[in-house]
């Protein structure tokens, strides 16, 4: 594997109304791996994780996961590993912004909602 900077110029920008975010594609990590930041003003919505664990960082604000039905409060700092089949969602505290890095299997673009 060649070492590379990816800048955000290359990220594919992508969300909807309470969401926006930045997918860095990493195809030669473990198999295919994307990088996102994320701001999130409302609710993520529920989804499941695949064969693979994703890992959340808080970068800024407050806010709740629900890692299968229990909920986790979030700070900055915090980091919510899920494990491969996972059922979750989460969100920001209200009036705040959340802000969050995760790292999980390579998406693809094509099917992400652009900004």
């Amino acid at each position: 594997m060649k070492n590379i900077k990816v800048s955000r110029k290359e990220a594919v920008r992508y969300g909807r109304a309470e969401v926006d975010a930045y997918n860095y594609s990493l195809p030669d990590i473990e198999g295919g791996t994307s990088f996102i930041y994320a701001e999130l003003t409302g609710v993520h919505g529920e989804r499941t994780t695949t064969n693979r664990s994703r890992i959340y960082y808080i970068t800024e604000g407050t806010g709740e996961f629900v890692v299968n039905g229990e909920k986790i409060q979030v700070e900055p700092g915090d980091v919510i590993p899920l494990q491969p089949h996972t059922t979750y969602n989460y969100w920001p505290n209200k009036g705040v912004t959340l802000k969050a890095v995760l790292v999980m299997e390579l998406l693809d673009i094509s099917k992400l909602p652009k900004k």
